[in-house]
């Protein structure tokens, strides 16, 4: 086929030349041809792909020869994707489904926010969270089936769906059988992981406390070969978790890199056995970029400080003490380097000013000062939430300077070495502090360089390749052919 299309491009140039030739007062020349329209797409998010690691490959000593040619042969965001705020997974992979801003979708952070139950620690894991109109909205709309492996915000959506899911308090790490419980009882269309397992008895051999992508990958192999759907999103994640052990740019982080290209490698080889490749659009992408960090800010032991939180302590179900709230005037609710504080009472202005004094001793004090010892956060006020894209719900948010992020502990010092070295959820704007986009394949012409693009576009650029009607999005389909 290749050298067909070799012979067919070489006659048509000399015909034009020729008829250039007899005629020399023509100077319209006829438009280079379109790609083929695909016919289905597969959405692969690489969580945490920081745009430098594409963009200087050969500086990091990266071997990522899958995503190289994706890139060379279609369309990639050199300068990266604006994430929406806070930079965090849940509301991006949301704006990626839907091209809307989060105070549009609903999905401000990964976690649920229970006023009653403010550590209850449930995640937005359910499409029905989503206020907007998504890609598979649309698909269905189309007559296209759809499929997810771990996407986020996506359990109990689409034809066929691995969820992204795992018991409340605990995390996909803590106990392999919990989490797969709760996938099993998510699932959609009952009995489908246990019909993989059939097919793939070695499905969770190579799971670990630190990694799962390979089970991720074999679940969308077998959903691309078998069930082949019009649209599939797969979400992989073990990058994002190992820039948060080691840090990014760490040598463990740069395998963790090289191992994501080899699972795009089998994903598009099932789409080859599956005899889909050639009618299939490819888009690889990520979240957020990464930050490494030293320090940590615990601002709910600084709320506490302010008499703003009461703290108990108690046993948990294996007789381990823990420190729980029990009463509570003003939260907040930690995004890595973002953190929303919340009022129990929205018009308790005593609340609020007692909470801004608090932080203020951590705060930027403003330009034209020497004194730097305390400028460890930025604090937000509703008007610069709103403008960044924030939940309108929070009172005011806290950004974190340089070298520092949040958590979410409630006893303690304020500010105390980082347990992780690396984390996201920071505004958007640094432009060294950008995700990935990658467009390729069927309908995808080679473009090249598309510069800088935003979160809010993805969806729209997605749902133009293939012809969807994408309703409520912000953002703007991106030219790719």
């Amino acid at each position: 086929m290749r050298r067909a299309s070799i012979l067919v491009a070489v006659i048509c140039l000399v015909t034009v030349t020729f008829v250039e030739a007899i005629t020399p007062h023509r100077e319209t020349r006829q438009p280079a041809p379109l790609a083929a329209t695909p016919q289905r797409a597969i959405l692969i998010s690489l969580d945490g792909l920081d745009a430098r690691y594409l963009r200087e490959p050969e500086k990091y000593g990266l071997k990522i020869p899958t995503l190289r040619r994706l890139m060379s042969e279609g369309a990639t965001a050199r300068a990266g994707v604006v994430a929406v705020y806070p930079s965090v997974t849940y509301p991006n992979h949301t704006t990626m489904v839907t091209g809307a801003f989060p105070v549009k979708h609903g999905i401000y952070g990964n976690e649920v926010f229970d006023p009653a139950a403010p550590q209850a620690g449930a995640w937005h894991w359910f499409a029905r969270d989503i206020r907007t109109d998504t890609l598979w909205d649309a698909a269905k709309r189309s007559e296209l089936t759809t499929a997810m492996v771990s996407w986020p915000v996506s359990t109990g959506a689409g034809d066929w769906n691995v969820p992204e899911i795992w018991k409340t308090g605990t995390s996909p790490g803590d106990s392999l059988t919990t989490t797969l419980g709760e996938m099993v009882a998510h699932q959609r269309p009952a009995g489908l992981l246990e019909e993989i397992v059939r097919h793939d008895p070695a499905v969770y051999a190579n799971i670990t406390k630190d990694e799962g992508d390979d089970m991720r990958t074999r679940f969308a192999e077998y959903l691309i070969e078998r069930k082949r759907p019009g649209l599939l999103f797969v979400h992989l994640f073990d990058l994002d978790h190992f820039q948060h052990d080691f840090g990014p740019f760490t040598p463990e982080a740069l395998a963790l890199v090289e191992k994501s290209d080899a699972y795009v490698a089998r994903l598009l080889a099932a789409a080859e056995r599956a005899g889909t490749l050639a009618e299939t659009a490819i888009f690889v992408m990520s979240d957020h970029g990464f930050r490494p960090y030293t320090k940590q800010i615990l601002p709910n032991v600084i709320l506490a400080r302010a008499g703003l939180i009461k703290v108990r302590e108690e046993q948990d179900s294996q007789g381990r003490a823990r420190a729980v709230v029990a009463e509570w005037r003003a939260y907040a609710l930690p995004t890595g380097g973002s953190c929303a504080v919340m009022l129990r009472d929205p018009n308790d202005k005593d609340a609020l000013n007692r909470a801004l004094v608090a932080f203020s001793q951590y705060a930027d004090v403003g330009a034209g000062t020497d004194d730097k010892k305390n400028d460890l956060l930025r604090i937000l006020n509703r008007r610069e939430v709103g403008r960044a894209g924030g939940t309108p719900k929070a009172a005011f948010m806290l950004e974190a300077t340089e070298g520092y992020a949040f958590d979410n502990k409630l006893t303690g010092e304020a500010i105390i070495e980082g347990k992780v070295r690396g984390q996201h959820g920071y505004l958007p704007s640094p432009p060294d502090y950008r995700a990935s986009f990658i467009a390729s394949g069927t309908g995808i012409t080679k473009r090249g360089d598309l510069g800088e693009i935003r979160m809010i576009d993805i969806g729209p650029t997605v749902a133009r390749a293939l012809g969807l009607a994408l309703r409520d999005a912000d953002g703007r389909a991106v030219k790719l052919r």
